[in-house]
């Protein structure tokens, strides 16, 4: 069961080390997939596990480049091929 266990955006900033605007940033983009529960957003360690390992090397410091690191992955994962977005 404890992969069930699901993490707050204060649990996510803390395990990347991180600041929790970034985290709210990084879900609002799409790149890491949340869960609303009433005021609050829970996330699976599985995503967190997908976005370390898929955003490895990128640079998602701020809305521009998270967006554009968001439509690489996105075409790696549809196969298209492509070098870079920077």
């Amino acid at each position: 069961m404890s992969d069930l266990q699901m993490l707050t955006q204060e649990e996510v900033a803390e395990l990347l080390h991180c600041h929790v605007n970034t985290i709210t940033l990084l879900r609002e983009v799409g790149i890491i997939p949340a869960i609303r529960t009433g005021k609050h957003f829970m996330f699976s360690q599985e995503e967190i596990r997908l976005f370390q390992k898929d955003y490895r090397g990128m640079d998602v410091s701020n809305k521009f480049k998270a967006l554009q690191s968001f439509k690489l992955v996105s075409a790696r994962k549809q196969g298209l091929v492509v070098d870079s977005v920077y």
